[in-house]
């Protein structure tokens, strides 16, 4: 969508006129059905006009949009000029304005620098990455960009800005990005003309501007190609017995949706180590592939990040606008997704928003935006107040979409050394069942945190071992960046909680001197996994009980317990229990080769190591 787009000669005599910004508003208000932000008002008054001596001696009838919708994304790109070079080929120049006069690199963090700005520091994309994010997007998802060969070209222009080369804004962390959106400063405007100058020299009655505007939103035939590669080339995408059954279903599923033109919606159910994410990444190369636009989504921002960083090879920008939040989706049009493969879709919610004040309902807007939407549960991964994907919710909205509703199972093991009995295990401990405690796979009680701790290290021969831990010590958020703050203290033991910044706790490095949480490790695996039991989980009376008190007041996965045990006292006492054993095992069920555990209850433990020394091993 572009908010607004007008020829040259227009454009300049809007500026003029000193009437560009009311025209821009006008223009948003009417197509965004909402009034801009004062702050945006301003730039659009303060940068447009600076445009106009850059343009000045291009013809009048070149192509001008601004705030032009990037697809894929709710960005828009501040300002955009089209039309032809000298040898009449189509060419689009994309403009990043910035009305900063400083800028500073903010450390350990890739693409983001400080800026002061309305009288306050402010963090933002560098101005130059921005651009690159631009411009790549179209030429690997705009139909009509690829079919024509559309030149683009990212420039980044900081009109307010004495630019010195020895400035944050240069340093060689950013030069993979300046490099291909080049920044001109207010002494270099003259530079930058001339690079606009030597582009365009025909105009295109904005002809170029408007198709790319209506043109299909796909992946090209190279993005394409480099995913199929990246998605073959890793192992662990290889998909196995009903795993691939369930695949070819759900692909089948989606395509006669979208030959149809009908909502479907699959819902995939399997508990953990069942395969449910490698299904959900092996089916979004292989949709790709077939010619049809999605994404992969989920609700935990950790899942996003390793399978997205698992696939980068050079198309990291590309490759990141397929992986989205749950919460992406309240703006968007019906069906403006071929399909949308939600992975632990149990964790989805009503609201959006840091604040959960934003859109209606996860489930509903997923399926609104999508043609054909997959599903992958496991309702006994719900692990906040706030989580309501169940199979029962899904389906209520399938049912209002009028979809097709398409159940699918996945049963066979794949994690915990393909011990089925061992999950057994872990369901008859945590929710007081019958089962049997012999199982074979490496699970042991350790003596004390620090002997759990070392273990693991010894363990991480290939980064794939961590320590977690339940939500039952409170998080410093001054600290939530400083690995030498001791969150966790359980006698002479203390650990920091996982670093809140930079690269997944899952992947990093050094996360193994670090404790995470589930919401750290949900959707994701490990070779091995230690796990400290707080407080919350204590053993009574021959029964593994809960203590919702023990929580710590810095997680946020029951707040609100306390105002809603006023309404049903009984039911969200429950519903605490549930989540606490719940969390616990999502904790229990990460290693593929090994779990270790440690309980802060004296009886607890004693249970656990009682169960250690009578088990059996299954061969």
């Amino acid at each position: 969508m572009i908010i607004f787009s007008c020829l040259k000669k227009e454009f300049d005599l809007y500026v003029k006129k000193g009437i560009i910004s009311n025209i821009v508003y006008d223009a948003y208000k009417e197509k965004m059905g909402k009034k801009s932000q004062l702050n945006q008002i301003k730039a659009w008054a303060h940068s447009l006009p600076e445009m106009m001596p850059i343009l000045s001696d291009l013809p009048e009838n070149v192509g001008i949009a601004i705030e032009f919708n990037i697809p894929l994304t709710s960005k828009r790109v501040d300002f955009v000029v089209s039309g032809y070079d000298i040898n009449n080929k189509p060419v689009l120049l994309l403009f990043e304005l910035k009305q900063w006069q400083n800028a500073m690199d903010v450390k350990n963090q890739d693409a983001v620098v400080k800026t002061i700005f309305a009288n306050k520091e402010q963090k933002s994309l560098h101005p130059s990455y921005q651009a690159c994010c631009y411009a790549e997007l179209l030429l690997n998802y705009n139909h009509f960009v690829e079919e024509e060969n559309v030149q683009i070209i990212p420039l980044v222009y900081l009109h307010n800005y004495s630019i010195s080369h020895q400035d944050d804004l240069f340093l060689n962390k950013f030069k993979k990005y300046y490099l291909k959106a080049p920044i001109y400063g207010k002494n270099e405007a003259g530079d930058l003309k001339a690079v606009v100058d030597s582009a365009i020299c025909f105009g295109d009655d904005a002809f170029i501007i408007h198709q790319i505007d209506q043109s299909k939103t796909k992946p090209n035939k190279k993005l394409l190609e480099a995913i199929e590669e990246m998605i073959q080339n890793k192992k662990e995408y290889t998909l196995l017995d009903e795993q691939k059954v369930v695949a070819e279903s759900s692909k089948k599923e989606v395509k006669n949706s979208f030959a149809t033109n009908k909502k479907s919606v699959i819902i995939v159910k399997g508990g953990p180590g069942t395969g449910k994410s490698v299904l959900a990444i092996h089916l979004l190369g292989e949709l790709l592939k077939i010619g049809l636009m999605g994404a992969y989504v989920s609700k935990n921002m950790a899942p996003r990040k390793v399978y997205k960083n698992s696939l980068v090879s050079n198309n990291e920008i590309s490759i990141h606008e397929l992986f989205k939040s749950s919460g992406y989706f309240f703006f968007d049009p019906e069906n403006k997704y071929d399909f949308l493969l939600v992975d632990e879709a149990h964790r989805l919610q009503e609201k959006s928003g840091i604040h959960n004040n934003i859109g209606e309902n996860q489930i509903k807007e997923i399926i609104h935006a999508s043609r054909s939407t997959v599903f992958f549960v496991d309702e006994q991964q719900m692990i906040t107040l706030k989580d309501i994907g169940t199979i029962a919710n899904i389906k209520y909205y399938a049912k209002f979409y009028q979809a097709s509703i398409i159940e699918l199972e996945l049963t066979s093991q794949f994690r915990c050394n393909g011990s089925d009995s061992y999950l057994d295990f872990v369901e008859a401990f945590l929710y007081n069942k019958r089962g049997s405690v012999h199982f074979n796979f490496d699970f042991q009680v350790m003596v004390s945190p620090n002997e759990l701790r070392d273990l693991v290290k010894i363990k991480n021969t290939n980064n794939n071992a961590r320590l977690v831990a339940g939500f039952c010590w409170p998080r410093d958020g001054k600290n939530a960046d400083n690995q030498e703050y001791m969150d966790i203290k359980i006698g002479d033991f203390e650990a920091s909680w996982n670093l809140k910044h930079g690269e997944p706790f899952a992947t990093r490095e050094n996360a193994i001197n670090e404790v995470g949480c589930v919401h750290n490790v949900q959707g994701l695996e490990f070779d091995y996994i230690g796990v400290i039991i707080g407080p919350d989980l204590k053993y009574e009376n021959g029964k593994v009980l809960t203590d919702y008190k023990k929580r710590a007041n810095t997680e946020k996965s029951l707040y609100g317990l306390r105002v809603l045990m006023k309404q049903d006292k009984e039911y969200y006492e429950k519903l605490a229990d549930t989540i606490i054993r719940n969390t616990y095992r999502v904790l229990l069920t990460r290693g593929l080769r090994g779990c270790y555990v440690y309980a802060c209850d004296e009886n607890l433990q004693k249970h656990l190591k009682k169960i250690t020394e009578n088990r059996k091993i299954i061969s």
